[in-house]
């Protein structure tokens, strides 16, 4: 669709509307609404993390979820966790660098997991936080780092020949942000989630839940999904530079964004943070997955999430998509 030049004062104000993303956020929540299999929670859910009433309330950051939808599937309660990303109108593509380090294999997905009693009479079942790892399809590449990039650099180096350290220049603020905003998000309702069903079990009213919770983060954006690939053995050591013969790029309507995730936000209470853990462990809590859409792609996506599965290893399943 081609973008006409605003002229009046009112036509300038929905430019910068647009610009900012709030007609962006109004269209994903239709189509969450809408969406077959899904049921809309909220939008602009008010969410903080660690809790302001723990011992960690100097470092409790406040913020919104975008978007929330829940969906059920065989043996799953499935939490869809949205953050809108409009793309910076200076960068249209997002470029992300497939992950070389083998652990962990899959994307891991945080969730809350049911247990019966041990030895605790007062509470029939018990909730706890853990990790799983989802299955996605071959074709959906897992990335551990990513830059917003300008497109067209062809023309715009036509355009700007006497401006030309504008074309090289690039970000990562909008990824990291919206990467930020949805574990944070994350991280506090399934705290929320786990509190609810321990006082559930505390009060002895229901019984315990027979699915597994797991939260989805989810960035869907209006930029251009691209991955790069190159061989690291053929980057110049001396320079940091790789031939540019050597890169090759592929677009793609989905991928998978491995987050480091800040310290402050990988523990919740209490998970004792002083015990002793392998590598592997500290590893796992260290790496956050986060699914990452092209808006085009989004009501197609949301038809497929719906058809997760768990198989019987405790693994989540991802049924084929189009890259």
């Amino acid at each position: 669709m081609s973008q006409q030049f605003p002229t009046t004062e009112e036509e300038w104000r929905t430019h910068v509307l647009n610009i900012h993303g709030t007609p962006f956020e109004q269209i994903c929540e239709h189509h969450l609404r809408h969406a077959p299999d899904w049921t809309f929670r909220s939008s602009r859910y008010p969410v903080e993390f660690p809790p302001s009433y723990s011992p960690q309330v100097s470092q409790t950051k406040n913020s919104e979820l975008d978007l929330w939808g829940t969906c059920f599937s065989p043996g799953l309660k499935i939490e869809l966790l949205v953050e809108c990303k409009k793309n910076n109108p200076e960068y249209t593509d997002w470029v992300f660098f497939p992950t070389t380090n083998p652990a962990p294999t899959f994307p891991s997905i945080r969730g809350v997991k049911y247990s019966p009693p041990q030895t605790d009479p007062i509470h029939p079942w018990t909730a706890n936080s853990h990790i799983l790892y989802l299955v996605p399809p071959t074709n959906i590449p897992i990335t551990g780092d990513g830059r917003e990039i300008k497109g067209d650099y062809q023309t715009r180096s036509q355009q700007n020949q006497n401006n030309g350290k504008q074309l090289i220049k690039t970000s990562n603020a909008a990824i990291t942000e919206a990467a930020y905003q949805i574990a944070l998000a994350t991280q506090a309702l399934l705290h929320q989630e786990r509190r609810n069903q321990e006082a559930l079990a505390a009060g002895k009213v229901s019984p315990m839940p027979h699915y597994s919770n797991v939260f989805l983060p989810l960035i869907v954006t209006t930029a251009n999904l691209w991955t790069c690939h190159f061989p690291a053995e053929k980057v110049d050591l001396a320079t940091g530079v790789v031939p540019v013969s050597e890169a090759q790029y592929q677009q793609h309507s989905y991928l998978f964004y491995t987050y480091a995730l800040p310290p402050i936000l990988q523990f919740h209470l209490g998970e004792h943070q002083w015990i002793y853990r392998a590598d592997a462990q500290w590893e796992e809590l260290a790496r956050f997955s986060i699914l990452v859409v092209q808006s085009a792609a989004f009501p197609e996506l949301l038809t497929h999430l719906s058809k997760m599965t768990k198989d019987a290893d405790g693994r989540l399943v991802l049924p084929t998509l189009e890259a």
